[in-house]
């Protein structure tokens, strides 16, 4: 962090020597240096500035046309010239709020998603779950059922008033799919009458909280479903949609033959198998005519397969099979044999009908020391090389080999648009490493919103993630995302809205033109990649 808190006080000298040369500023000017320090100085360790500037925005109203002479900004800014004065980096701990935030910030951790239009509660519920969860919002219907349907969390809470829509409107969107994988459901509302929580209950909703919100008993109703679901999904071993076995038997099988592999030195081989332009499938004809095309698969390999193979869905519409006595040749007579049978499969979409592909990649165990994680990595490594050739195909896994990266699709445009130069290096020190997949990171900043329009960075090809500041000079975060989604297409792109303030109502807004999440400032780097991670896997599949 020291590197960061020098970088830091650097540029708040700079910025006040460069005032001193002037002889006014303007209230947009201070306000906006405050409200930066605000959200970065936490991030960075140096706390006691982050809350001199909040007291000191206290005092400042933003729109306010008005000059600052230098007695007057001088003066107001004292305590945080004082401050910088005293401070020595080389003194300076990472703040223990921070270290909280980063011990936290697990992408295992369970996920709720919170619907909610009404800033205030929508802050309110981040804020309270987040020390324990991970969280999404939406603040309308249709952007719920996307999060719901794309990131399958594992608590949802609604609010039965959603502005002109319903929280049942929502409910009554997502209930079986929510029953069928044991998703709890709570409906929030000030109205506590036995008819509206009848209704809740006759919806389908498994909790219901009468407003104002107790913290305590929120988090204990949420802990003991999550309680009861992880011991039910613990003890179900079969994936309920496809009737394929689940994730969880796979780690114990492939564990189970590597151990008959290191004793008995008999082959066996792992194939990973991925539906084509899946995502499509599901934007163009829903979601029903999705899990139509995924039972579909299951059935063609179940029915096709050889007794001894096993079936497992790995997660989405990503498959496993493994084959135990099998080398690599066989194995990619099997693979072709049900590639051709899947692709030759018809279903129904609507008034009329479809048909998918799938890709895989294969890997044959080689040595006493594979790993069951080696072995899913290598047969990743293959599959992916399947989809950039061209799909609809199998690979073999060759040791040593790596997917090639040379085209825009298989890149991942991760983009900075913030005016303070200490979040672009925090940021890029940690994301440009980041690994996502099998896919290379193209990591770029920006000071604002005129400069990365006019880079035209964002029409290349490959997908994007965006990290967007609400408040920047000339054109602000939600100018900025306007016109990104005038331009761009909507399915290319991730938008994270970085903001310095919990109850901005501006969220909202930036959530309604089609943002995905928001960060509060000041954040860990420990989230913010867990926020990207989970994400990006919304983004690829």
């Amino acid at each position: 962090m020291e590197k960061y808190q020098r970088k830091f006080l650097e540029r708040v000298r700079s910025t006040i020597q460069n005032w001193s040369e002037k002889s006014t500023i303007s209230n947009r000017e201070l306000y906006h240096f405050l409200h930066s320090m605000k959200g970065t100085a936490l991030s960075i360790g140096l706390e006691n500035l982050t809350y001199l500037a909040e007291d000191l925005l206290e005092g400042i109203a933003e729109k306010v046309d008005y000059m600052w002479t230098y007695d007057e900004w001088s003066s107001y800014i004292k305590p945080i010239t004082d401050e910088v004065a005293v401070i020595d980096p080389e003194l300076v701990q990472e703040d223990e709020v921070i270290k909280h935030h980063e011990e936290q910030a697990d992408p295992s951790t369970p996920l709720i998603l919170v619907v909610e239009d009404e800033i205030n509660m929508m802050s309110f519920l981040k804020d309270h779950l987040e020390e324990h969860y991970t969280v999404l919002v939406a603040a309308s219907v249709q952007k719920a059922v996307s999060i719901f349907y794309n990131q399958k969390p594992d608590y949802v809470i609604v609010d039965i008033y959603l502005g002109e829509e319903s929280g049942f409107e929502l409910l009554q969107q997502i209930v079986q799919k929510a029953r069928k994988n044991l998703i709890p459901t709570m409906l929030i509302s000030a109205d506590h009458s036995t008819d509206t929580r009848a209704k809740a209950y006759q919806s389908g909703a498994f909790d219901f909280l009468q407003k104002p919100i107790q913290p305590p008993e929120l988090m204990a109703i949420i802990a003991n479903r999550l309680r009861y679901k992880s011991i039910f999904t613990q003890q179900i071993l079969i994936d309920e949609l496809t009737g394929a076995y689940n994730r969880r038997f796979l780690q114990d099988e492939l564990e189970r033959q590597c151990s008959d592999f290191n004793r008995t030195r008999s082959a066996f081989s792992v194939a990973m198998i991925d539906i084509d332009r899946f995502k499509s499938v599901n934007d163009t004809y829903g979601h029903d005519t999705g899990d139509v095309i995924l039972q579909g698969l299951s059935s063609t390999i179940m029915r096709d397969k050889r007794n001894s193979d096993l079936f497992i869905r790995y997660g989405g519409e990503e498959f496993t099979i493994i084959m135990p006595d099998t080398n690599s040749e066989e194995a990619e007579v099997l693979l072709e044999r049900l590639r051709s049978s899947f692709e030759s499969q018809r279903y129904k979409a609507g008034q009329s009908e479809i048909s998918c592909t799938f890709s895989s990649g294969i890997t044959t165990v080689q040595h006493h020391t594979s790993t069951p994680e080696q072995l899913l990595k290598e047969a990743d490594i293959a599959l992916y090389q399947a989809k950039e050739k061209g799909r609809n195909q199998v690979r073999q896994y060759i040791k040593g080999s790596m997917v090639s990266h040379q085209s825009g699709k298989d890149v991942i445009h991760i983009g900075v648009i913030d005016d303070d130069p200490v979040i672009h290096n925090l940021l890029e020190d940690h994301l440009h490493t980041l690994s996502i997949l099998n896919y290379n990171i193209d990591f770029q900043t920006f000071r604002d919103g005129e400069s990365f329009f006019e880079s035209n960075w964002h029409h290349q090809k490959g997908k994007f993630i965006l990290l967007l500041d609400g408040i920047m000079p000339k054109m602000d975060g939600l100018e900025v995302l306007t016109r990104l989604r005038e331009e761009c297409a909507v399915d290319d792109f991730i938008i994270i809205m970085l903001t310095g303030r919990k109850k901005d109502q501006d969220i909202v807004k930036a959530l309604e033109l089609g943002a995905d999440d928001y960060i509060t400032k000041p954040f860990s780097v420990t989230e913010v990649e867990a926020r990207i991670r989970r994400l990006a896997q919304r983004l690829l599949f």
